[in-house]
């Protein structure tokens, strides 16, 4: 009884660290303490920018779109031998890293928060949770909560304050620091800060078209009188104007006006302000700021199948890509040394495309450089017996190497 408490107790704390509680087991050994390098925006929930931003369409579609995307590829360890890479099924962070980063996420659940993180961001926090120096657990921390330190070594120092406001320290092999564009190398730069003005101009705009339909569609006016009215009556005649006029409900009202009354209507129609044209610019902007194609966060009109084509594989190779090595990268460091190493496989995107899949198949197959089993581990299909046979092209002979010529054909008998 009293072992099965103390395990409860342990997952307790485990679990805490990667929602914002107490952290367990942390390096306290004495480092120098410089000022802090970064004040980082928060994830959702924590900071204001975060939850503004993510209130727009296309913000929301163009981070859902990388995140998801990421977290979606399938990974592996291998070992590197003499032979080529071959899965290390052996080592003990396989089934951490591939399936169950933690007792309460799968892979996918780990890397789509930490892809949010660097997306919004700039930086991504795991806290590699050990036992006598064996990893136990990976858990995503909430960046808002997270300062960073330059120690008097040279090594990064990290920060953690609670939901309670207690502070913690960690060291550098505590902690997976995962970021990819930045000025110095140590902190990664946070897309909010340094585009708030288009995302905060893409917010107004749809919060003034908003408050124009909760008006009715009806710009804001003044009304005029002949005549000078006490403060009561222009209190209750506006009150009573936008109880029959304001909202959506009131719209196309008639409007009866006594006494001399006129209306001027004194904002700018949003077909003035050009509206529509300052969205799209707006979503094209967003969408360029993340290096997502248009056409994949429905942006694009009547994009061509050529040019949707040609703006997915580079949507692949010039956004996914640079991620996808960051993420391995950083993992490799702080987790594997040679010969293991860890790969996403980004050729998962391709599992959607079967012609293309089978067209590049049947060209790695008849060129030699895969084999039948190759190709069934790959389409997640059992091995065959027979099927690790590699071909050679018959028409194909070494550089240099002329071969034994074909046999002369004899001519047609008459």
């Amino acid at each position: 009884m009293d072992h099965l408490k103390s395990m409860l107790a342990r997952a307790w704390k485990a679990v805490s660290v990667g929602f914002g509680g107490m952290v367990s087991r942390m390096n306290t050994r004495a480092v120098g303490v410089g000022a802090p390098i970064n004040t980082l925006p928060g994830i959702v929930g924590q900071n204001p920018a975060v939850n503004l931003a993510l209130q727009s369409a296309a913000v929301w579609a163009c981070c859902r779109l990388i995140a998801n995307s990421i977290a979606s590829l399938t990974a592996a360890v291998y070992e590197e031998t003499d032979f080529g890479k071959v899965k290390a099924f052996s080592n003990p962070l396989y089934g951490t890293l591939t399936q169950s980063p933690n007792n309460m996420m799968t892979a996918s659940q780990w890397l789509q928060p930490s892809m949010m993180s660097l997306l919004l961001a700039g930086n991504a926090f795991t806290w590699i949770d050990r036992i006598d120096g064996e990893v136990v657990g990976l858990w995503p921390l909430n960046p808002s909560r997270v300062q960073i330190m330059l120690l008097s070594d040279g090594t990064l120092g990290y920060y953690y304050s609670d939901l309670q406001g207690k502070a913690h320290q960690f060291t550098a092999s505590d902690i997976i620091h995962f970021r990819l564009f930045s000025l110095d190398g140590y902190i990664g730069l946070p897309v909010l800060d340094y585009h708030r003005t288009t995302f905060d101009f893409e917010a107004a705009t749809t919060a003034y078209a908003y408050s124009i339909y909760q008006n009715g569609g009806q710009p804001g006016g003044v009304l005029e009188f002949p005549h000078e009215l006490k403060k009561e009556q222009v209190d209750r005649i506006r009150a009573d104007w936008q109880a029959v006029h304001s909202g959506p409900m009131n719209a196309a009202r008639v409007a009866i006006l006594e006494d001399g009354m006129k209306y001027t209507p004194l904002s700018i129609p949003l077909a003035q302000l050009n509206y529509i044209e300052e969205k799209k610019f707006g979503v094209e902007q967003i969408a360029r700021i993340f290096g997502v194609p248009p056409h994949l966060i429905g942006a694009s009109q009547q994009p061509t199948y050529a040019s949707v084509e040609q703006q997915s594989i580079e949507f692949v190779r010039y956004t996914i890509n640079p991620y996808v090595v960051s993420l391995e990268q950083s993992i490799n460091k702080a987790l594997l040394s040679a010969p293991y190493v860890y790969r996403m496989n980004l050729n998962s995107f391709e599992r959607s495309d079967i012609a293309s899949r089978y067209k590049s198949y049947a060209t790695a197959r008849q060129w030699g450089w895969m084999s039948a089993n190759d190709i069934r581990e790959l389409e997640n299909q059992n091995r065959i017996e027979g099927g690790d046979t590699y071909l050679s092209p018959l028409n194909m002979v070494p550089a240099g190497d002329a071969g034994e010529p074909m046999p002369a054909i004899p001519p047609a008998k008459e």
